[in-house]
């Protein structure tokens, strides 16, 4: 079964998930596009939802909720580009 690659980008954060792990990385600011990965995922994650107002649901796995975490992001990303 493949699993769906989910990404979104928040600030300077960028979130991958994929069929192994949960990634995120912070994109330099000198515009290069360079990517440097992040070693606290699950708190870096944990201060994303917060600041996404989005709450941890435990019925689902870690991975889920990140996945949903992601599209929520995203979603929010899109009605903003709508206005």
């Amino acid at each position: 079964m493949a699993t769906v690659k989910r990404t979104a980008i928040v600030g300077d954060l960028f979130i991958e998930t994929g069929n192994k792990e949960i990634e995120i990385y912070r994109i330099a600011p000198d515009g290069s596009g360079a990517l440097k990965r992040i070693d606290d995922v699950q708190g870096t994650i944990r201060h994303i939802a917060e600041k996404a107002g989005f709450e941890r649901d435990y019925n689902l796995s870690y991975r889920q909720y990140v996945a949903r975490l992601i599209q929520h992001i995203n979603g929010l990303e899109n009605k903003k580009n709508d206005r």
